[in-house]
């Protein structure tokens, strides 16, 4: 996982970096491939309205929904290209976005209300189209971004043109909802109208307890009412308070007068909503809903099926509210409601079979042919199929003497069966139930096949009563009968003691219970084993017991031991407080025991370690028995500890004390990368909850940080750096010892030149402090310190798994800077420290590490202020890093204080052209001219041509596709071949580049007032090859003005005119006749196919001139006519 995500710590586990190369390689390729504007530039290159191309749009909007946070910035450059013109497939698929980008996204709140404003315009314009399909997509946008920009309204006063807008567009389409002569009149357009409709009362009633107080308490940001509407904003309180009245008017009434079933399924669904987000109203909208019928439908003689879809509809948002807590006050009401609708339906339905059945009869007259009388046979088909529907019931045929059929009830719930049973046996005759019995005590009794053994003894079969013999029975004495001194014969007895027995003397003998006989070694331990897994088996049946539940909360000391594991406390102390000679063997026996099950028995090892440390503390002669005892036996457990593990951490907390060994073995246990997190979460603990061992803890945990393996110091970075907040007293040690760690760089190896290019010195000359002859460090301004920034130099820190610092090398970079930069993502002011190191690290691959490494931490900050501020004034030697990391910022999109200072650098610095094309869309039309050069120079890589592209479509945000040609001409930078490749590339983009805005762009080509582009003929011949409806255009409009230039004394374009020509002829002809004698005859020499065709033109031209004509073609002028 990355040091910068908020993922948990269960999937940390990296592979080691050991090839940066392929791991950049394939991270490019992901991104590319994953890349929603790559795969979006990719479909609009595609042919317009072409299967192709909507695979290619659909593949898009599932990547735009992956990651909806470029959305802001596409969304309005695209809203020029569909705002005009008929229904497109670039259209519907924008509102989608749109529709994404407003609602289902998990933008913020303000980035949707700058989108919702962005496209308001577009959507208004898309509103008053008369294409039904784009207004049915345009009205649920409005519905969405309707409580967005009431809140912008109702608390502030933004521009006239969006209030006027948003008044015009809610007018619009309420008109649609309420006028049934609106245009379009569609009643797909009207109901969805109805929905924003809601959207309007919602806004227009007040919520249950709206206090204008508590407004920031709220929890639905969309839930906007007029109470939250300011004094000196765009709306009136009363306007639209008034408002929301009318409308809800409106709805009630119109839920009784329509007869249009597909308009009232929109306004019975918006019922429940309004009831429950405004409870004020809710007694109106039940009434409503209680006394609503289908007589409007019946009258417009709609179907029956319509009509119950309708009452199916209501039943349903009846049944919603009546289970909903809030408004069980209307229980009574609704229930009755709900009761004479199921009477209606029924009745409607017997109403509707009976008028079936007439028909029928009326069609065909006889019995029905399903119809089967009583007296008449019947078929085999018949019979089968009432045999199959017996057998899936579990019914079986009787035995005919007495009984009905006999059903399985196995498999029914036993309260149903005997509610059942005695329900029926309510209704029998007492006569009957007797004579039933005696029926079954027979069958038994007898044998028959009908028996019941279950009922032998319930019915006394079977069963002889034995009566008591006189001798046998006992008086029974009545107490309340009996005198004082008749208690004594409740103690009499049948035997009486002999009077010799009384007369006898009692006296006792002495008894003395022998020594035990002595046990050896093995059958001590054996005897103690075994009574401690006696005790253990024993006390352990008494953890099914539940807990003691305290019934009153008090500020008493809580017990350690609960109280049905008090027989643990007893056998700890057994083991831990008995002295005697075997005291080491009764220990280890006990350590023994509880190793075996860890697991199951480390609150018992908790409870005796406890005891082992109060013995210790409280003897006189004080023993380590405690700390033995406990290493040995995670000493036992730790290489056998399963990787998620939640014993050890409870066991660790329990203990009273931690001793140096303790943290030494759960260090050892980090090292193990199959089970350290573990390890990570027991010191961590160790770290926050115990002041005495958290020095050494936290030094422990902050040197794992450090360590080697990625595998083992990514998870302690996490575990330290994703649980301490700023406010944590481990942060400030954390914080030196990162930057303390990260500046062990500056004294790495340092880059030397020698005779072969390579070090020239030996390890000793550099620890001698000696620099070799010819070593030459990348930075020249070697000391450049912290001191620049007002900031201390870190204190020099040391771990065990950090190299020395001549050994440090490109390598190691990533075992210094992770900490340090995983703390960054946390606390940005540490940007400081890195871009003040960065120019004075030794060598040039030390530097690229690190810059490889910092990328990451880039990419999840995103372009915050504390980076932007440092970008805006880097320090010298990090100019590199700084325009990397601008580009990496762009990709993700760009924010204005971003777009703020790219044009900074753009007017103080030489910036690469991928930093202006991310964020060209962003720029003025003047500044978007004058970094095209930059842009247009990326193909010199062919690998960014889909950069190019995407770069000219986020242009056309803010030119015209006319504009953009006529820039790309006009430049005169970039290379030739360049600048022909990207008019190329805007041809490619057919659903902007039309024949329309082509013939515009070279309108205003041939206009300009300098020289004509190089490029310029051979973008008018590719037009013409391409639509050849514009070669009218081209002769009579663009070749004048092309001659009016004299362009024969342009050679480098000359040429290309005489192909042009001889590609549109004979359209040309009458151009051609425009140059002077020498150009004419100098392209008929070098077209020689021209000639023909053009004479011929010259003698059908009336008036002509046959003596040109003989100049040109060198023909004798011919003769005249008399």
């Amino acid at each position: 996982m990355s040091l910068y995500s908020e993922d948990d710590l269960g999937g940390y586990f990296l592979p080691d970096d050991n090839n940066p190369g392929a791991a950049g390689s394939s991270s490019a390729s992901a991104s590319t491939s994953g890349d929603p504007l790559h795969t979006l530039t990719s479909a609009l290159a595609l042919p317009s309205e072409s299967t192709a191309q909507q695979e290619g749009l659909n593949d898009a909007a599932r990547k735009f929904e992956e990651n909806p946070s470029k959305l802001p910035e596409l969304v309005p450059q695209l809203l020029g290209l569909i705002s005009d013109g008929e229904d497109s497939m670039l259209r519907f698929w924008t509102l989608d976005m749109i529709a994404l980008a407003v609602g289902r996204s998990g933008l913020k709140l303000d980035v949707k209300l700058g989108v919702a404003q962005q496209c308001l315009e577009a959507l208004c314009k898309l509103l008053s189209s008369n294409s039904i399909s784009t207004i049915k997509a345009v009205i649920p946008i409005f519905s969405t971004i309707y409580p967005l920009l009431f809140r912008l309204l109702a608390t502030s006063r933004p521009q006239p043109e969006i209030v006027e807008m948003f008044n015009t567009s809610k007018m619009r389409i309420l008109n649609f909802a309420l006028d049934p002569n609106s245009q379009p009149n569609n009643v797909g357009i009207r109901a969805v109208a109805w929905k924003f409709l809601q959207k309007v009362v919602l806004a227009g009633t007040r919520a249950a307890g709206a206090d204008p107080r508590l407004q920031h308490r709220a929890t639905n940001p969309n839930d906007v009412n007029f109470t939250m509407i300011q004094p000196d904003c765009a709306l009136n309180v009363n306007e639209v308070e008034e408002e929301g009245s009318a409308l809800l008017t409106q709805l009630v009434t119109h839920l009784y007068s329509l007869s249009d079933p597909t308009l009232l399924h929109p306004i019975i669904n918006t019922l429940p909503i309004l009831c429950k987000s405004r409870p004020l109203i809710a007694d109106a909208l039940i009434s409503s809903m209680t006394l609503w019928t289908p007589s409007a439908l019946g009258a417009a003689g709609r179907q029956p099926m319509e009509i119950r879809a309708v009452e199916k509809t209501m039943r349903v948002v009846m049944t919603h509210l009546l289970r909903h807590p809030p408004f069980s006050n209307f229980s009574a009401r609704l229930n009755e409601a709900l009761l004479r609708q199921k009477q209606r339906m029924e009745h409607a339905f017997a109403t509707e079979a009976s008028m079936r059945r007439e028909r029928r009869k009326a069609k065909t007259p006889g019995k029905h042919p399903m119809e089967v009388s009583e007296n008449e046979a019947e078929s085999s088909e018949q019979a089968q199929k009432r045999a199959r529907l017996q057998v899936d019931l579990g019914i079986r045929p009787g035995t005919g003497r007495g009984k009905g059929l006999e059903v399985d009830v196995g498999d029914l719930p036993v309260e149903s069966v005997i509610e059942a049973v005695m329900q029926g046996l309510e209704i029998v005759p007492l006569e009957l139930l007797n004579g039933a019995f005696e029926n079954a005590r027979r069958a038994i009794i007898e044998g028959t096949p009908d028996a019941i053994p279950l009922l032998a003894s319930v019915l006394g079969v079977g069963v002889t009563k034995v009566e008591p013999k006189e001798e046998d029975v006992d008086e029974i004495l009545n107490p309340l009968d009996m005198d004082l001194d008749d208690d004594d014969l409740l103690l009499e007895g049948d035997d009486e003691i002999p009077q010799e027995d009384e007369d006898m003397p009692l006296t006792f003998s002495s008894f003395t219970l022998p020594q035990p006989e002595p046990l050896d070694p093995e059958d001590k331990s054996y005897v103690l084993s075994t009574a401690l897994q006696r005790i253990w088996t024993t006390g352990a049946d008494l953890s099914t017991l539940p807990d003691a539940q305290e019934e009153v909360q008090t500020d008493a000391i809580k017990l350690a031991v609960k109280p049905k594991e008090m027989w643990m406390l007893l056998l700890a102390r057994l083991a831990t407080r008995v002295n005697g000679e075997n005291d080491r063997e009764r220990r280890k026996a006990v350590a023994d025991f509880v190793v075996e099950d860890f697991v199951n028995r480390s609150k018992f090892a908790s409870i005796w370690l406890n005891e082992e440390w109060y013995t210790s503390k409280v003897s006189s002669s004080p023993t380590d028995s405690y700390t033995d005892n406990l290493i040995s036996i995670l000493t036992a457990y730790l290489p056998k500890i399963d990787a998620k593990d939640k014993t050890l951490f409870a066991f660790v907390s329990d203990l009273p004390e931690i001793p140096p060994q303790l943290i030494q073995l759960l260090e050892d246990l980090c090292q193990d990368t199959d089970r350290n997190l573990v390890g990570f979460l027991a010191l961590r603990d160790i770290v926050e909850t115990r002041p005495p061992a958290r020095q050494l803890a936290l030094e422990t945990l902050l040197g794992l940080c450090t360590h080697p393996e990625r595998r083992v110091r990514v998870p302690a970075i996490i575990t330290t750096v994703r649980k301490w907040g700023p406010d944590s007293p481990m942060m400030p040690k954390l914080v030196d010892f990162a930057l303390g760690v990260l500046w062990r760089l500056k004294s790495g190896r340092k880059e030397v030149k020698g005779e072969d290019g390579e070090g020239g010195e030996g390890r000793e000359g550099a620890e001698d402090g000696n620099k070799a002859e010819g070593d030459e460090v990348k930075i020249e301004d070697e000391d450049v310190t912290m001191e620049d920034d007002n900031l201390d130099i870190p204190k020099p820190v040391s771990s065990k798994f950090l190299p020395i610092p001549f050994d440090i090398t490109s390598e190691t970079v990533q075992q210094h800077v992770e900490l340090c930069f995983a703390l960054t993502k946390r606390n940005q002011q540490l940007l400081d420290s890195i871009f003040t190191l960065y120019p004075s690290l030794p060598s040039s691959e030390i530097q690229d590490a690190l810059e490889a490494q910092l990328i990451p931490l880039i990419q999840s900050l995103g372009p915050t202020e504390k980076l932007l501020d440092i970008l805006r004034s880097y320090r010298k030697g990090t100019e590199g890093l700084s325009m990397r990391i601008i580009g990496i910022l762009t990709q993700s999109g760009s924010s204005p204080a971003l777009v703020g200072v790219v044009k900074s650098l753009l007017d103080e610095h030489e910036v690469e052209g991928k930093f202006v094309a991310s964020v060209v869309g962003d720029l003025d039309k003047a500044e978007i001219e004058k970094q095209l050069p930059r842009i247009v120079s990326l193909l010199a890589n062919p690998d960014d041509k889909d950069l190019v592209r995407t770069a000219f479509a986020s242009m056309l945000g803010k030119m015209t596709p006319a504009d953009l040609m006529v820039a790309i001409h006009r430049d005169e930078q970039s290379q030739l071949k360049f600048t022909i490749e990207a008019i190329g590339i805007c041809f490619s983009m057919t659903t902007v580049f039309r024949s329309d805005v082509l013939a515009n762009s070279m309108s205003r080509i041939a206009d300009l007032p300098t020289q004509l582009p190089v490029v310029f003929l051979r973008t008018i011949i590719q037009v013409v090859t391409t639509y050849k409806s514009l070669i009218p255009f081209v002769a009579n409009h663009i070749l004048p003005k092309l001659i009016a230039k004299k362009i024969w004394k342009i050679k480098a374009i000359w040429e290309g005119f005489i192909r042009l020509v001889k590609l549109i002829s004979p359209a040309s002809f009458g151009s051609l006749l425009q140059l002077p004698k020498e150009q004419l005859k100098e392209v008929v020499q070098k077209q020689p196919s021209l000639k023909n065709g053009l004479k011929g033109f010259v003698m059908n031209k009336p008036g002509g001139n046959k003596q040109v004509l003989a100049e040109i073609f060198g023909e004798e002028e011919p003769a005249q006519t008399q």
